[in-house]
């Protein structure tokens, strides 16, 4: 995995999406796009990272690697998954997701009000089990959902 190319992925391409999340930017269509490239790699701590690539860079990863909580629902956790708001809805979210995780049992922590990741997490046979956080950095409050 090419280092300068992962930091690509500034918090400024997702900041479009968080921004569309919150309401403060208009959300517009974004054309399907059909092509693209998965590279994955394992970290030393049993972390599992892949990223999609499209020809105009890299559009997204995932993260997936061992439980992070003290009382875990399952030994896998889904530690992060974006997509540049640009390539919401062509499928990059699936293929990154079916790609590292697959249909094994895992958790994750969504934020509240993110209604379109927790639809996506529901088609993915993730359901919310009651579980609720807030991040102490920026008091954004999640939800825990769980696939058994």
């Amino acid at each position: 995995m090419d280092e300068a190319a992962f930091a690509e992925l500034t918090p400024e391409r997702f900041t479009r999406g968080w921004a569309r999340r919150l309401g403060t930017e208009e959300s517009t269509p974004v054309g399907r796009q059909s092509e693209h490239l998965l590279v994955d790699g394992h970290s030393a701590r049993g972390e599992r990272v892949a990223i999609a690539q499209h020809d105009d860079g890299l559009v997204g990863f995932i993260s997936v690697g061992p439980a992070r909580d003290d009382d875990p629902p399952t030994d896998t956790q889904l530690w992060a998954i974006n997509v540049v708001a640009e390539h919401y809805g062509t499928g990059v979210a699936q293929l990154l997701l079916d790609r590292v995780l697959g249909d094994g049992p895992a958790y994750l922590w969504v934020a509240e009000g993110n209604d379109r990741a927790i639809r996506f997490y529901e088609r993915n046979h993730f359901r919310l089990d009651g579980g609720r956080a807030t991040d102490r950095q920026d008091g954004l409050v999640e939800l825990r959902m769980v696939r058994r």
